[in-house]
């Protein structure tokens, strides 16, 4: 019985509980409704704001404000991209050392202004000895090679004449006279000879014919004095022409001989040449003086400054050693990269005229003209590079400056605009203020277009000849802004 009783306690105690809950959570929730139905949303409360400015005499005396009417004109968009000023590498070079040496001389230091073919040092080589000596010996044997051509070339030539007059048949008297003090060498005693014993036998034979119709001699002696005259002219004949194959094949040896000296005297004054980092005339005293066959003086090869100086006088150094850095610093070079999101919206061709502002410098505006502008993206930068070559006649600007390069970029011709320090943003919305009257301004939202550094395109919300707070619109958000707090 006590359990049954205590059972239906229970029963009651819940029921009670969830009337109580229930009871609780209508009326949160009818407050809620309560609230809701007297807030105005957000939307509503957003029209509501104020967008109109309107300033009291004093507070517009001391704002200064400005305005611009807004107009129609053409628009050319400017990229501002980042680079850095250096060196014109046709005008920047590592003087390095050409062998293996000593400094026997240091001449200039860093910072000072050379001429070209000034001498900056003098190094003493084992190697440019042995190089000079090689090229004087080459030398030589060309010389020699060159006297023993001409002179086989000579004879070759007075041979061939002498055998065109031998063969037709000039008299000896006149060939004698012709060729007295013509060079022939050795073929002077074996043609001569042999054309005077075919002179002779053509004589005799001549002769003969005479005596043996009249029976002085018999036919028989006829017969072999006739044989005697054509063995000799058969004889002369095969000379000349064994004359002529010999002289030439000796000419053409020599040819050879005399090309491959040549050769070789070129070879080893290109291999000097190549060590000296300077033309070699073989034919100088300087070259053929004993002392100075180790003896090299490094010259600069174009007019410029000594930028690094990295040896001193009597030190070692080795081959390709960096001595001296020289450079030209009349003409630099503004290097900058161009990235490939940036692309589309840029416009360069050929030689095109730049302007660079110099971060050194910022009331000043470089001129640039366009050198070099690469054909592919870099995989590291992910941008295109940019060279421009800018003249520095008074040397104010270094290598190694910030600089920012203006890029022409897109254009319209005729487009709505107003100064870029009138466009202010709030909550990613652009806006103006609108003149309405000479102490009142009306914010107006805008879509923009393109924008440069002192104009910007208005797509939608503006119409051609009104007036845009230009100075002080800053000043005028704020007041706007203390309106609505209001």
């Amino acid at each position: 019985m006590k359990s049954r009783v205590l059972t239906i306690l229970v029963i009651l105690i819940l029921i009670a509980g969830t009337g109580y809950y229930w009871k609780q959570n209508h009326k949160a929730s009818v407050k809620e409704q309560s609230v809701s139905d007297t807030t105005p949303t957000t939307e509503e409360s957003t029209d509501e704001r104020p967008s109109e400015v309107a300033l009291s005499d004093e507070k517009l005396k001391n704002m200064q404000l400005t305005v611009a009417p807004v107009k129609r004109q053409p628009l050319s968009q400017i990229r501002m991209v980042p680079g850095r000023l250096k060196y014109d590498d046709r005008k920047h070079v590592s003087i390095k050392a050409p062998a293996d040496g000593v400094l026997v001389e240091v001449r200039v230091k860093t910072g000072d202004v050379v001429k070209a073919g000034q001498v900056l040092a003098v190094l003493n080589s084992p190697e440019i000895g042995t190089a000079r000596a090689d090229l004087l010996q080459r030398t030589a044997e060309y010389e020699l090679a060159k006297k023993q051509y001409d002179w086989k070339n000579e004879i070759q030539n007075n041979v061939q004449k002498l055998v065109d007059a031998l063969l037709s048949k000039q008299p000896m008297e006149e060939i004698e006279k012709e060729f007295k003090n013509e060079k022939l060498g050795d073929y002077r005693l074996q043609l001569l000879p042999a054309y005077s014993r075919y002179l002779l036998a053509e004589m005799i034979n001549s002769k003969s014919a005479p005596l043996a119709k009249s029976g002085a001699i018999s036919l028989q002696s006829l017969k072999k004095r006739e044989t005697e005259m054509q063995d000799s002219r058969a004889a002369l004949k095969s000379l000349c022409e064994q004359s002529i194959y010999d002289v030439r094949l000796e000419r053409d040896r020599e040819q050879a001989r005399l090309n491959d000296a040549e050769h070789r005297m070129t070879i080893s004054r290109q291999n000097l040449e190549a060590l000296m980092g300077s033309a070699v005339d073989p034919g100088s005293k300087d070259l053929k003086a004993a002392e100075k066959l180790s003896r090299l003086e490094v010259i600069a090869p174009f007019a410029g400054t000594i930028e690094e100086r990295n040896f001193s006088r009597s030190e070692r150094v080795i081959r390709s050693d960096v001595l001296f850095t020289l450079a030209q610093t009349d003409t630099l070079w503004v290097a900058a990269d161009i990235r490939e999101s940036d692309w589309a919206a840029v416009s360069l061709d050929g030689s095109q005229d730049l302007k660079v502002k110099v971060n050194a410098y910022p009331d000043e505006t470089f001129s640039a003209r366009l050198y070099y502008l690469g054909r592919s993206v870099s995989p590291v930068t992910n941008s295109v590079p940019l060279i421009a070559e800018i003249k520095n006649p008074e040397g104010k600007l270094r290598p190694g400056m910030f600089v920012q390069v203006m890029i022409p970029g897109k254009q319209k011709s005729n487009v709505i605009t107003v100064p870029a320090r009138s466009v202010l943003d709030d909550a990613q919305q652009e806006f103006v203020f609108v003149k309405t009257s000479d102490r009142s301004f009306r914010r107006v939202d805008i879509q923009s277009g393109l924008k440069t550094e002192d104009w910007v395109e208005v797509q939608n919300g503006l119409t051609e000849g009104e007036q845009v707070v230009e100075e002080g619109a800053f000043t005028l958000k704020s007041e706007l802004l203390l309106e609505r707090e209001e």
